[in-house]
């Protein structure tokens, strides 16, 4: 029977590191190693499908203990909703230019994976942590953290902006009025794709492996580094500082709370206001 079990466990490992893996290769040689030199349209839609569908699958692998891997509810909820809901807000933004805009071929891939995950984890019976008010709090505190990091980077970020670029640019209304929508966009978009990687499966990997969560935390930013390296030459200040350093903000994050819903809503939070702030900075120094 221990035996039995033995080669249940190693199985059990060999898939998961083999799916986290199959995550990282899409994201650093795949993603990063082809965005270094060209951007094809294609690119994005096989990038976020394939994350999503990985993802899923490491979620409904690890069902049975999410709680390691800082995923509570709140945050399952995310990253089944949003995907999809991304897509419906991506068409909003650009009428369905874009293939992950719905109903595009590739935004609805998105939709069936979010769907197939629901029904996977409902039919399973899965032992889902619960919403508790800490994750609720926490969600803020990670909208909060976002808002703070923005203001730190924001005057580097708008030493990025084309100069051309400037005149009339976004002002405070303009925040205020399309931040939310760019936030609820952001949280399916950026967040649902890169969390459950960097700041759930692979420190919850790791952190079983025996690694200490300051070296975690050290080497998923560098790995998050690593992937964005196709900022190094076109956007300087945002590969060797404003990326490592939300990074360290978002994996300091969940390594306090313990729930990837903290890192969800700061994530978010940057790459929604994150840029409009640093044209508002920007446009002041004209």
């Amino acid at each position: 029977m221990e035996n039995i079990t033995s080669s249940i466990n190693k199985t059990h490992q060999i898939v998961a590191w083999t799916l986290l893996a199959g995550l990282l290769l899409l994201r650093l040689p795949f993603l990063a190693g082809i965005a270094m030199f060209s951007e094809p349209e294609w690119l994005d839609p096989a990038f976020q499908i394939g994350t999503y569908l990985l993802t899923a699958g490491l979620i409904w692998w690890e069902r049975d203990r999410l709680v390691d891997f800082h995923i509570d509810k709140l945050a399952l909820g995310i990253i089944i909703l949003f995907k999809p809901i991304q897509t419906l807000l991506l068409a909003r933004m650009v009428s369905n230019e874009r293939p992950l805009a719905f109903p595009n071929p590739s935004s609805l891939a998105l939709w069936i994976i979010s769907l197939g995950l629901f029904l996977a984890l409902w039919l399973s019976h899965a032992p889902i942590p619960k919403v508790s008010r800490s994750s609720w709090r926490w969600f803020g505190v990670g909208i909060l953290v976002g808002f703070i990091s923005i203001l730190i980077t924001a005057y580097p970020t708008s030493l990025e902006l084309p100069k051309n670029q400037l005149q009339g640019s976004l002002n405070l209304f303009s925040i205020l009025v399309i931040g939310p929508r760019d936030f609820l966009y952001q949280l399916g978009y950026a967040a649902v794709t890169e969390e459950p990687l960097f700041r759930a499966f692979l420190w919850g990997y790791l952190l079983m492996a025996g690694w200490k969560n300051i070296w975690i935390l050290l080497f998923q930013s560098g790995l998050f580094m690593l992937g964005h390296i196709y900022y190094l030459t076109s956007l300087p200040f945002s590969f060797w500082l404003i990326v490592p350093f939300g990074a360290l903000v978002l994996g300091g994050l969940v390594w306090r709370s313990k729930t990837i819903s903290s890192s969800l809503a700061a994530h978010a939070a940057m790459n929604a206001f994150g840029l409009p702030v640093a044209y508002v900075i920007a446009s002041l120094r004209l």
